[in-house]
């Protein structure tokens, strides 16, 4: 994949103002971004801007999907969007007030960028944080988790943005891969479901590789043509295969996995709801008895999270599988191109326009085929959190 060209990516990304950060010698941004992460057990990306203004905000685990739906974090200052978040937090019994005993009330935030610059940042907002849990009467620990590595952006670019070249990914700036990452975050910010996202990246990853090779094959003619369309079409079939493979093993909603992460849910919702009865008890009455039954609670959730974890593992399995014969199918339809001595430097522009219009029909065209798996995450997070709040 993504072998014809290797500064394609590069020019692509000057051209539709992907990266404003440097790249390409352009002018340089006003406003330089950061990416902040909050853990609990709900784990949350926060990308802000020069003022430390929330501009985007992204699930890192399923849990955390449950605290992004429940609340608008944009536009917020960032203080007062992890205090939102311990709000969420402690409304659902993530975050347990009362009995410290059956609690691991432990916040983790951490900050990429500079050591100095991220050290102010987590003084500001622990000591936001710390007046919250004083307030609200919860005992926990706020703590400055290790730094968001430009090796760390790097993976997490890769991941979200994989028709970059990775080659490109790694010469990139701090700053360019803090803005790559909010361009592709405010894609998904409306997907509360952590494989309805990799399905989103990965999907986009083939529509633009798709639109590459549309613009190289158009200019191939004589014999080498017909062989050419036959090879395509294959590979064509080939990624709409891969794609409802994905679909019907993780995505829709009477996939194994789906129905693997609702047990998953149930089981951390009947954890929380019990934990948080036994937080509101008398020291005295937290019995050993009380103590074994949240154990078991506890056991439960993670039997179910192995199952899910493993429901994943073999469906990702068929996945990769998939993704080696479309490989091959892929290398075939280079080759013809390769023969027919295509000059892609001559083509940039027009792949260029190609890609962007692309992208832009490739948008509107997945929230309409997987509207029902949309929709579907967001309630299921909001009725978990609506039966949550009652017990917290």
């Amino acid at each position: 994949m993504k072998k014809i060209v290797a500064t394609l990516c590069a020019a692509l990304t000057c051209a539709t103002g992907a990266l404003t950060m440097g790249a390409c010698g352009g002018k340089k941004a006003e406003e330089e971004k950061t990416v902040m992460n909050v853990s609990l057990n709900p784990s949350v990306e926060f990308v802000l801007d020069g003022k430390n203004k929330v501009v985007s905000v992204n699930a890192l685990n399923e849990e955390g999907n449950l605290v992004v739906s429940a609340e608008n974090f944009v536009g917020k200052d960032m203080d007062v969007a992890v205090e939102l978040f311990v709000q969420v937090s402690q409304e659902t019994g993530f975050l347990v007030s009362g009995n410290a005993q059956v609690a691991n009330n432990e916040i983790n935030v951490s900050f990429s960028g500079d050591t100095e610059q991220a050290t102010e940042l987590y003084d500001k907002v622990s000591k936001k944080v710390n007046e919250c849990l004083s307030k609200e009467n919860v005992t926990a620990t706020v703590k400055q988790a290790a730094a968001i590595t430009e090796e760390k952006l790097e993976a997490l670019v890769a991941e979200c943005s994989p028709y970059i070249e990775a080659a490109e990914v790694q010469a990139m700036e701090y700053a360019e891969l803090v803005e790559a990452l909010y361009e592709s975050r405010k894609e998904t910010a409306e997907m509360y479901s952590q494989e309805l996202k990799n399905a989103y990246y990965e999907a986009k990853a083939f529509a633009m590789e798709k639109a590459e090779l549309e613009v190289l094959k158009s200019q191939v003619t004589g014999v080498s043509q017909i062989a050419l369309d036959i090879s395509y079409k294959a590979y064509e079939e080939a990624v709409n295969a891969l794609e409802t493979l994905r679909m019907e093993t993780l995505v829709d909603a009477e996939s194994e996995y789906q129905k693997a992460l609702g047990a998953f849910r149930e089981a951390k919702k009947d954890y929380l709801e019990y934990r948080a009865e036994v937080a509101a008890m008398e020291q005295t009455e937290v019995t050993e008895t009380v103590l074994a039954v949240l154990v078991e609670y506890e056991n439960v959730v993670n039997a179910k999270e192995e199952a899910l974890l493993s429901v994943g593992e073999i469906a990702n399995q068929a996945i990769d599988t998939a993704k080696v014969q479309l490989a091959t199918l892929y290398d075939t339809v280079v080759g013809y191109i390769q023969e027919a001595a295509v000059k892609v430097g001559e083509h940039l522009d027009e792949i260029s326009e190609k890609q962007k219009t692309a992208q832009e029909e490739f948008f509107t065209e997945f929230e309409t085929n997987y509207a029902d798996a949309i929709a579907a995450a967001k309630n299921e997070w909001a009725n978990m959190k609506g039966s949550l709040e009652g017990e917290a």
